[in-house]
């Protein structure tokens, strides 16, 4: 018989839950008559079912029943929580006497001042887990099965797994124990070694006597790129190419030696010319799918794409390669193994996100006051604290993330659409600061602020000087005094920031951790109901120039600092939109001509 919500909710406390959390759980799942617009009783159980309509992990949109992304995220997790248990999922493997006993024992030993670290107890307990449904018990861990288990495991229960035979070893090791209804190991046990190769002895780092000729033909071959062929070792004039690019050619350089490495293609002595050959590189792509592959990885064509480009150029430009050689190389860059067609344009997610974006008007309004959004969803809950009204810190961390999204997006929009890493990086005090605003903090009094960044830290090497609009200021003021002022002094976990002259602060005296940073950026807008990365930004600000003025490129050029060709390579599908608009209404024109009255020849 097929499970329905309503009964569900009916057997919600026989499953287990506390009094209080069951209450919240079966008041959830009565609310999936409001999601579903429809009775419990015809609404199916069903999980397959469920997590293909309201999906896994971060949320993009949500139903208008909710008031916020937070309310839909309790929905989705006690409810599938509730169909998992009602149906059998989750249960718990039941541990073994033995791991019972070991278990206890570990927790008698864990915490401050005591011989195991604190949370032992969780660790260990995935060994015993794993080992429970085995039927393995403590003292019949042996190295075979240790390894066989954690290769079975995917990536984050299988490294918890390799630091609960970690635990084991610190209890061996540390903690006195007599028969308390357990028995261990004899001696240590082996920690599974990582699935990923080690690192060549080839690389730069390793100085290698067998690779020194590879290296000194690539500080030549970045030499010429970096100050010309004539005399590559006077710094006249340089050409443009920056240590960045210089970094990144090199990474290709280290990849290709490592997959030839692994495969024993490489001879002391060798070359760079004798490295990068049509026949090595095919080996390497071959290599790298086959390595990703067994540990079940997509073959990620773009890093094989944007590897092959940088060292196929470099053999073509520097290598002097055989004409049959050269026509080779140039063909596999666009073998099907390696070719994308990302590489050089916009993605098509990104391209479709847009296109997505040009459709929906309502979207485009919030966008528009999007800071002033974002500000009015955080201003309540750090009323409420700083009333000494409880509020969760997952909360209170939310408001704040709010906070910072609010300023990320005010600079974007009303200052200028600058790279992610730029964004992060911006100095509000102090000598050569990009952003200098901390005197709001004082003087509130309406003043210009500058964005100025110089071409060597952006990616195209042009200038950035852009006077910002005036809304910007109050968005800051309002960051920097509520925000963060809180990310320093008063982090909800405790993690407070240091005090830096950057303005998106970080533990240390750098700047905020990229994945902090793109985190309170997604989380933020997600909260409000905008799906929209960071990147995006720059979309969304050539789309507003190119809808209010078709034949903007140069001003959108100007805005996003980049020449006006890639504009129209990236932009172009809006041109053709409006060329396509303006070819349908002449159509209705030539419609109502050929259906008005015309005077007959009988008139006459």
């Amino acid at each position: 018989m097929t499970m329905t919500m309503e009964t569900l909710a009916d057997l919600v406390p026989t499953l287990g839950y506390s009094d209080k959390h069951g209450r919240n759980v079966a008041g959830s799942v009565r609310t999936s008559a409001k999601v579903y617009q429809t009775e419990l009783g015809r609404i199916e159980a069903d999980l397959a079912d469920f997590d293909a309509r309201w999906g896994f992990g971060r949320i993009s949109r949500y139903p208008s029943c909710f008031d916020t992304a937070d309310q839909f995220r309790t929905w989705r997790k006690n409810v599938r929580a509730a169909i998992r248990r009602a149906h059998g999922h989750q249960q718990p493997t039941t541990l073994s006497e033995e791991w019972q006993a070991l278990l206890a024992c570990v927790r008698e030993n864990q915490g401050k001042s005591k011989p195991l670290g604190p949370n032992s107890d969780l660790t260990i307990g995935v060994v015993a887990g794993v080992a429970s449904a085995a039927g393995i018990a403590p003292h019949q861990l042996t190295s075979a099965w240790i390894d066989e288990s954690s290769r079975m495991l995917p990536s984050e229960p299988r490294k918890s797994f390799c630091r609960g035979i970690e635990g084991v070893n610190r209890v061996l090791e540390r903690v006195p124990f007599a028969s308390s209804g357990f028995r261990l190991p004899n001696g240590p046990l082996p920690v599974p070694a990582a699935l990923r190769t080690g690192p060549t002895s080839w690389t730069r780092a390793a100085k290698n006597p067998d690779a020194t000729l590879i290296w000194a033909d690539f500080d030549r071959i970045m030499e010429i790129r970096k100050f010309g062929e004539e005399n590559p070792q006077i710094e006249g004039t340089p050409s443009g190419y920056k240590d960045s690019s210089v970094k990144s050619m090199k990474e290709s350089v280290q990849w290709l030696l490592g997959c030839l490495g692994a495969v024993d293609l490489l001879q002391p002595g060798m070359d760079l010319s004798e490295a990068i050959t049509h026949a090595n590189l095919v080996a390497a792509i071959n290599h790298w799918i086959a390595k990703r592959k067994a540990r079940g990885l997509p073959s990620d064509k773009t890093t094989l794409h944007v590897h092959t480009s940088r060292l196929v150029q470099m053999a073509l430009e520097h290598s002097d390669p055989s004409s049959k050689e050269a026509a080779r190389l140039r063909k596999l860059r666009k073998a099907p193994a390696v070719k994308t067609k990302s590489v050089g344009r916009m993605s098509v997610a990104r391209e479709e996100w847009i296109k997505e974006f040009d459709r929906d008007t309502a979207l485009q309004a919030k966008v528009h006051q999007l800071p002033e959004t974002l500000m009015q969803r955080a201003i309540p809950v750090l009323d409420r604290h700083d009333r000494g009204l409880a509020v969760q810190k997952s909360k209170l961390m939310m408001a704040l993330r709010l906070g910072v999204a609010a300023a990320q997006t005010a600079i974007l929009f009303r200052a200028s659409p600058i790279r992610a890493t730029n964004l992060r990086t911006l100095r509000m005090r102090g000598t050569g600061a990009e952003l200098l605003c901390f005197d709001l903090v004082d003087d509130d009094r309406m003043r210009e602020l500058r964005l100025k960044l110089p071409g060597a830290a952006v990616k195209n090497g042009a200038d950035i000087d852009e006077v910002a609009d005036d809304d910007l200021a109050p968005i800051l003021r309002w960051y920097l005094t509520n925000i963060r002022s809180r990310l320093i002094k008063a982090h909800p976990f405790g993690k407070n920031c240091r005090d830096s002259d950057y303005l998106f602060p970080s533990t240390s005296t750098s700047a905020s951790e990229a994945s902090t940073f793109n985190r309170n950026f997604r989380e933020g807008l997600l909260e409000v109901g905008i799906d929209m990365q960071m990147h995006q930004a720059r979309h969304v600000t050539a789309y507003f120039i190119l809808s209010v003025d078709p034949n903007g490129w140069d001003d959108a050029a100007a805005v996003l600092n980049i020449d006006v060709d890639t504009v129209r390579k990236h932009y172009g599908w809006l041109d053709r939109r409006k060329a396509s608009e303006a070819g349908r209404e002449k159509l209705r024109q030539a419609r109502t001509i050929a259906t008005r009255h015309r005077k007959g020849h009988f008139a006459e």
